[in-house]
């Protein structure tokens, strides 16, 4: 028997988060397998469970675990338990390591590189949307694996922006990974596998986040890390639990100090107050980590005053390409330049740039080329989008013709498509971002 079907068996139990199945690991004879086959005479004498917990052990059978880990094979998903090689090391070492994880896409190498986590709040400034850009793209483009969760605002920042640095990326999930949550961040998601990094989650069936599954996804996103940064951290956040996490688990805290007085950051003024380190940029981080890792690559200067921004040519306003994109735009040519070359012709700050280049590859104005170069898209579909039409690939065609001008599910999407529902959410999104799509209440899509 596979000795990870025995952890599920356990994860089951005790639930996402409990230290119980470890300790068990750790301190019975025959570890897990030996806890199953010690049996109820075995179970019943585990001092501290709960009767929920004691029916778990004997409603949910191995076989049943066993399915669930073919399961989540068959479907392309890595399971690993603390039985596993690739299981990282730093999760060993918190008070209460995940006894079972989903991953989907591939895992950094953990020795390698220094583990940032970088957190804030999902309702964030525009300023503080924008430093989270830059910070995630400076500690890509410097080597570092960047870890956050999958939520709106810094979140997704933080994801845009080490995703235009190339760099890996973790995004750890409090839903498992065929989840539809968060919808606004399905492509993102999808770009987070595709472009060499994974989605992370200790649950196995959670399809909606329930007020306990955020704790524990937050302990998993600073346990990874060697060390986290706060951007934009209220005195009464949740974003402040990331702080008192790190602190459990000796890890090293960096706060972004933002606007002096201004109470969205009063929560991360106090922690500074308590001798966490105060950050302007990526390289103040990485700084700290030299001595441990060897560093790639370089980090781009921070701040360029900006030139006044050019008049939008017409078929650009048509298209309803904003100004800022219009600016990275004419800068760019059909050979590929680098992100420096962006940042002296066009005065925008790393963190802006990143978010326009990213907001018009999705558009298929732009396209990343290897060495973290960008250039023009060639071919039809730039020049269709600048006319304002565009054209579709076909599993866009299918979702789009299977849409109606009623809202309809996902659920009937599938049902006409063949595709998952993960493939669909992901085009839905393309649809909405192309302006062909609209989502409803109900989570239901209509046709434009």
């Amino acid at each position: 028997m596979d000795e990870r079907v025995y952890w599920i068996w356990l994860q089951h139990a005790f639930g996402a988060g409990s230290p119980t199945p470890w300790k068990i690991a750790q301190t019975y004879p025959g570890g897990v397998e030996g806890f199953f086959q010690g049996g109820s005479r075995v179970w019943n004498s585990l001092p501290g469970v709960r009767e929920r917990e004691a029916a778990a052990l004997y409603s949910f059978s191995l076989g049943e675990a066993q399915a669930q880990l073919e399961y989540a094979e068959k479907v392309g998903w890595e399971v690993l338990t603390p039985a596993c090689e690739k299981y990282p090391v730093a999760l060993r070492n918190i008070y209460d390591p995940p006894a079972v994880l989903y991953v989907r896409g591939s895992l950094p190498d953990w020795e390698q590189s220094p583990v940032i986590g970088v957190v804030g709040a999902r309702k964030a400034r525009k300023e503080s949307v924008e430093k989270g850009k830059e910070f995630g793209y400076q500690l890509a483009l410097g080597g570092a694996v960047v870890v956050t969760g999958g939520a709106v605002g810094i979140d997704a920042a933080v994801s845009l922006g080490a995703l235009g640095g190339e760099g890996p990326l973790l995004s750890v999930l409090p839903v498992a990974l065929n989840s539809p949550y968060v919808s606004q961040n399905a492509l993102l998601r999808e770009m987070i596998v595709q472009r060499g990094g994974a989605l992370v989650s200790e649950y196995f069936s959670q399809q909606t986040p329930l007020y306990g599954t955020f704790p524990v996804r937050n302990r998993l996103i600073t346990g990874f890390s060697c060390g986290v940064l706060l951007i934009q951290a209220a005195r009464k956040s949740g974003t402040m639990l990331y702080a008192a996490h790190a602190k459990d688990q000796n890890r090293d805290v960096f706060v972004y100090p933002g606007p002096p007085e201004d109470p969205a950051f009063a929560g991360g003024r106090e922690l500074l107050a308590d001798g966490a380190k105060g950050v302007t940029c990526g390289e103040e981080i990485l700084e700290e980590y030299e001595w441990r890792f060897q560093r790639r690559g370089r980090l781009l200067p921070l701040e360029k005053p900006a030139p006044p921004l050019q008049e939008p040519t017409a078929a650009l306003a048509d298209a309803g390409i904003p100004s800022q994109q219009e600016t990275v735009l004419a800068a760019l040519g059909e050979e590929p330049v680098t992100v420096a070359y962006l940042e002296e012709k066009t005065g925008l700050a790393a963190g802006k740039l990143l978010g326009c280049l990213t907001q018009l590859e999705l558009q298929g104005l732009a396209q990343s080329e290897p060495g973290k170069r960008y250039r023009r898209a060639k071919g039809p579909r730039r020049q269709e989008k600048e006319k304002g039409v565009l054209t579709l690939t076909g599993e866009q065609a299918a979702v789009f013709a299977s849409l109606q001008e009623t809202p309809v599910t996902v659920a009937f999407l599938e049902e006409r498509t063949g595709l998952s529902p993960g493939e669909i959410l992901g085009i839905l999104t393309e649809l909405e971002t192309q302006g062909l799509a609209a989502s409803a209440p109900g989570r239901r899509y209509r046709r434009l």
